[in-house]
């Protein structure tokens, strides 16, 4: 810890005061447009109905203006466009006009979608298209550092890994939205931990240090409880501006800086959304459906107050930066270390305290995975089996592909009785042959139902330890109808016979009832 403040003091003292007072100065003044402008977006947000009204997944009460990313995105612009208007920028001005008008388009897109309403669709194509044309610009992702070996030069993958990096911050940064201060917050510290960085120029220090003040002024009305929401038009622009402006960042840094101390910088955002990616995946859930399950609505189920909560998670961003300076600084050992102590108390000892159970055990996400294949599988199975008997019309060309079924099923045995005389006939009888003998198996058994009776029955055994029976409406019903089928198809043959040969006798034609049919009542 000393030697990392050493080291923040070292690079701050290299600083001519000049300098410093330089960045004080546009902080201040974004400070201040965004203090100023922000109370000025509340009626503007009832007046056109931009508003999120308490209840369901949101953890606030009471009716809250969501257009504070109004305030907040003019007051970046406005000091960054006076300073580019004066030629401040030098050979950082074709970086900046890109980062200007992309943010704008995403900033547009989401302040739609605050007024109006858009899907999910229409934003990411909005984040594919104003991250293209970054990338036109040439902020782009070339190299990829590595603390085991050397750098990986991307070539041509440099394309969709750049778009791939642009949005996921992007949406990491819409995700954690959900709690008072908690973006704006987390926004604020990576924009400063990057600037302490001593890669970046001036001129993207510049920037770090505006995008800081607009937030920070941003907060003063969105920290618990809050007045006003950024919405997603200030979630999307604050992440997207971040996405862009680390890679210009990596591009003036060493080896080392180029693209994994922003990784670590923004651990919170994207292990929040790459949780909830896996959530709504194993559960079959639309990836756009929003829920109560991120890592602060945990925290807050487990009775911790929203200040308390927030206070907690800029702890742990700050953690994360911390060792992403230290890595900076090339001590690996210690950065590593720090941040594995970091994941170790987030993970193991605030889940073991009960605090906080928002990693579900890789276990259970394997086998919810496994589970979904199968399911997909045996649905594939029971459609085969419809597709091989539809034309057969006796049991004996239907008994080859029920035990393709069983099989398939890895059922322990499976017995049919069908009742068609006066007393039950074992129809069809399968038993496996490397099926273990379980002590108390699962039992489905389940009729063969006919036109207002029952034409048989249907006993199914399988191991306890084993997956239930997947697909089982399916299996059910497939078997049921198929049997139903060729057995009433055979009783009207039947009595087909027994006609003919009453006519052949001499005697009067008489359609006599085969079988013993046992009512379903």
């Amino acid at each position: 810890m000393t030697r990392l403040l050493i080291f923040i003091l070292h690079c701050r003292l290299l600083m001519s005061v000049r300098l410093i007072y330089y960045f004080i100065s546009y902080f201040a003044i974004a400070f201040g447009l965004a203090l100023a402008l922000t109370p000025l977006m509340r009626p503007l947000a009832f007046r056109l109905g931009a508003v999120d009204k308490g209840g369901g997944r949101r953890v606030h009460t009471g009716i809250t203006p969501r257009l504070g990313g109004i305030g907040m995105f003019a007051a970046f612009m406005l000091p960054l466009i006076f300073s580019l208007t004066r030629g401040q920028w030098d050979n950082y001005h074709n970086d900046l006009v890109g980062i200007i008008i992309a943010s704008t388009i995403v900033f547009c897109v989401g302040t739609y979608d605050d007024l109006r309403g858009t899907t999910i669709r229409n934003k990411l194509i909005a984040e594919v298209l104003a991250a293209l044309l970054i990338y036109s610009f040439g902020i782009r992702i070339t190299v990829i550092s590595s603390p085991f070996g050397a750098p990986i030069v991307l070539g041509w993958w440099s394309l969709p890994v750049t778009l791939l990096w642009i949005i996921v911050v992007t949406n990491a940064m819409n995700l954690i939205d959900g709690l008072d201060g908690l973006a704006a917050g987390t926004g604020i510290l990576i924009a400063l931990t990057l600037v302490l960085l001593p890669g970046p120029d001036t001129h993207t220090q510049l920037v770090y240090v505006i995008l800081a003040g607009s937030m920070a002024g941003f907060l003063f009305y969105n920290f618990p409880p809050a007045s006003i929401f950024m919405g997603d038009s200030g979630s999307l622009f604050i992440g997207f501006c971040l996405g862009a402006l680390s890679i210009v960042s990596s591009h003036k840094a060493t080896a080392m800086a180029t693209i994994m101390i922003p990784v670590i910088a923004f651990a919170f955002p994207l292990m929040d959304m790459f949780y909830a990616v896996l959530r709504r995946y194993y559960r079959g859930l639309p990836l756009g459906e929003a829920d109560r399950e991120h890592i602060h609505h945990m925290l807050l189920k487990k009775g911790l107050s929203k200040k308390k909560v927030l206070f907690l998670l800029y702890f742990i961003n700050s953690s994360m930066m911390m060792a992403a300076l230290l890595m900076m600084r090339r001590e690996l050992n210690a950065g590593f270390v720090h941040v594995i102590v970091i994941v170790a108390v987030a993970v193991i000892g605030l889940r073991a305290l009960g605090y906080i159970e928002f990693l579900p055990s890789i276990k259970e996400l394997l086998r919810n995975h496994e589970i979904g294949r199968k399911r997909k599988y045996f649905t594939y199975v029971v459609k085969r089996f419809r597709r091989n008997t539809a034309k057969c019309r006796h049991l004996e060309e239907i008994k080859p592909h029920l035990t393709v079924l069983m099989k398939e099923y890895k059922f322990n045995s499976v017995k049919i009785y069908l009742y068609p005389f006066e007393t039950d006939t074992l129809a069809y009888t399968y038993t496996s042959d490397t099926a273990l003998e379980a002590e108390e198996p699962l039992v489905l058994s389940f009729p063969i139902i006919g036109a207002n009776c029952c034409l048989g029955n249907v006993h199914i055994t399988k191991e306890r330890n084993d997956d239930y029976f997947l697909c089982a409406s399916d299996l059910i019903r497939a078997i049921s109808e198929e049997l139903r089928r060729v057995t009433e198809f055979e009783k009207n043959a039947q009595r087909e016979i027994v006609w003919n040969s009453s006519k052949l006798d001499g005697s009067p034609g008489k359609l006599l009832d085969v079988g013993n049919v046992t009512s379903l009542n």
